[in-house]
């Protein structure tokens, strides 16, 4: 698994250390509820620190994009590419 794979992954158990079940790579993260508005909002802040910069949350599909920790850290490598 990838360095940012793992931070991430480490991040939201801190975020909600009462998770039922494990989470890996392709876990459902928003539709499964194990985010809710305050890991949303925590999500938020952990992207922006890796891109650098803020986003503009109305422009996307949080469901669609955000989704899983595979999806996030694919998110961040492609916006981290548009500085």
């Amino acid at each position: 698994m990838g360095e940012m794979h793992d931070q991430l992954i480490s991040a939201i158990e801190d975020w909600n250390p009462v998770l039922q079940g494990a989470v890996d790579r392709q876990t459902p993260l928003i539709t499964s509820a194990r985010l809710d508005s305050l890991g949303l909002f925590r999500l938020l802040m952990w992207i922006e620190q890796r891109i650098g910069r803020s986003i503009d949350v109305s422009a996307i599909d949080m469901v669609g994009t955000w989704n899983d920790v595979d999806a996030i850290v694919r998110f961040v490598e492609r916006e981290r590419g548009r500085r």
